[in-house]
């Protein structure tokens, strides 16, 4: 890397830190949307009547519909902050945010793409794997941008990759704690989707709107 180029990058990320208390008060009420969609999609689920492949397309849709509406929301308040501020939507600093959180996004994605071209075949990953490798590689997405983030986003991270490894393990020795619950893979899966991207989420808002309102960093 060029002398240019290194200052460029210590300069982007010396504004991200100084940034760190804006991105999170961008951050709570995107956590608080992302929360209530997914605590509701995932009871909507869970009562709701479906059987057969109709599940594969329920769970499918109405999961990507989730993180679809989860990122609109983000984007827009990304935009209206940047507005506020006199700054580019797409500025430097969000270029290297996203460049931080694409290989863990990109991966959950791929396999995303793959689970739902083979949910119709005798590979199809069960509706508890499939949720833990989103759980763990958004944890692993949080985590990447450690050294510009604030610290409650890297909390954050470090809960849903730990989480999400606990639960593998516990599923991997044979202890099913679904089956303890009288619960199958269907539900549980969509109970992990809650307590997680939902649960986790709304006590990140919660933790983080308080101060969000003082103007303190976290």
């Amino acid at each position: 890397m060029h002398r240019n180029e290194a200052e460029e990058h210590l300069r982007i990320i010396r504004s991200l830190m100084e940034k760190a208390t804006i991105y999170r008060a961008i951050s709570a009420p995107t956590a608080l949307i992302a929360g209530l969609i997914a605590t509701l999609t995932s009871m909507a689920l869970n009562f709701a009547t479906i059987s057969g492949e109709n599940r594969n397309i329920a769970f499918f849709g109405s999961w990507f519909g989730a993180l679809a509406l989860t990122g609109f929301a983000n984007a827009v308040f990304i935009w209206q902050d940047a507005k506020r501020r006199g700054d580019s939507f797409i500025s430097p600093g969000m270029k290297m945010a996203l460049i931080a959180l694409l290989p863990a996004h990109f991966t959950a994605g791929v396999i995303s793409v793959v689970a739902v071209v083979l949910s119709t075949g005798p590979f199809f990953m069960p509706y508890v794997t499939l949720p833990l490798t989103w759980i763990a590689l958004h944890g692993i997405g949080l985590l990447a941008t450690t050294h510009f983030a604030p610290r409650s986003l890297v909390y954050l991270g470090w809960i849903f990759l730990l989480f999400g490894l606990a639960v593998f393990v516990n599923t991997t020795i044979g202890y099913r704690i679904e089956r303890s619950l009288g619960l199958n893979e269907w539900q549980y899966g969509n109970i992990l989707m809650a307590v997680t991207f939902g649960g986790f989420h709304l006590i990140y808002a919660a933790c983080t709107w308080p101060r969000n309102a003082a103007g303190r960093t976290a």
